[in-house]
């Protein structure tokens, strides 16, 4: 298992322009958005939240 201190030690063994990179790459895995998988039915009072609806639409 790679831990926080092994990381770092990698980190301390790059260059300048090398850390540069490493950080952008990590700065860049923050600003990732996920989108919620659930979509929830509307105007329909729920009828259809948690239900398979590829299934019942070919039904």
């Amino acid at each position: 298992m790679i831990t926080k201190e092994k990381v770092k030690k990698e980190i301390d063994k790059l260059s300048d322009s090398e850390v540069e990179k490493v950080y952008l790459y990590l700065s860049s895995l923050r600003k990732t958005k996920t989108f919620p998988t659930n979509i929830r039915s509307l105007k329909l009072k729920g009828k259809l939240d948690g239900e398979n609806l590829r299934s019942i639409a070919y039904e």
